[in-house]
């Protein structure tokens, strides 16, 4: 049923003439009002977001892509939801394990009287929302006299960024990690 024909239960009579194109423009946009609300229940899920999936992305925590398809968006967001409330040491290894690297990670903490040794790290007290992954079995390229050109790195390492990113989208938001290729 049209909402034109709703609005005209609603009078007791037939007033017709003029009173009947204005129901008619009345229900013309209460029918555009139910379709947009129709589209906004679909938005209200990542699998058919297109015009909220900015507003998923940004509580989730995502930078997509300047690539991302539409999809790919989508798909990140639903992997995120779903990997939220997991967050140990042993998650994060075995996601990379899954993407074929090997990985350690090390929760730094700052140097406390009484847990600390002589020797230890000093590090600053919000250190504690930074954690170090080694990624072994890195190529590490140097700069070799003979064998380079002027201009080069003196240290190379190809860099994993999709390794890093889904680290970096995975971690809790008020947490910092740290890369380290040796």
């Amino acid at each position: 049923m049209l909402h034109k024909d709703a609005l005209k239960l609603l009078f007791p009579l037939d007033l017709g003439g003029e009173f009947e194109r204005d129901i008619e423009l009345e229900g013309k946009q209460l029918d555009l009002a139910q379709a947009r609300v129709d589209d906004l229940l679909k938005e209200m899920f990542p699998d058919g977001a297109y015009e909220l999936l900015c507003c998923w992305e940004r509580v989730c925590g995502i930078t997509p892509g300047a690539d991302d398809t539409l999809q790919m968006r989508r798909d990140t967001v639903i992997r995120k939801l779903r990997e939220i409330g997991r967050l140990d040491r042993k998650y994060f290894i075995d996601v990379a394990a899954a993407m074929g690297y090997t990985i350690t990670i090390e929760e730094l903490h700052p140097f406390m009287a009484g847990l600390s040794y002589a020797g230890d790290t000093l590090y600053v007290e919000e250190s504690i929302f930074i954690w170090l992954v080694r990624i072994a079995g890195q190529s590490l390229y140097y700069f070799r006299a003979g064998q380079s050109s002027a201009g080069e790195r003196l240290l190379w390492w190809p860099v994993q960024t999709v390794l890093e990113n889904i680290l970096n989208d995975l971690k809790p938001a008020h947490t910092y990690i740290i890369f380290d290729y040796s």
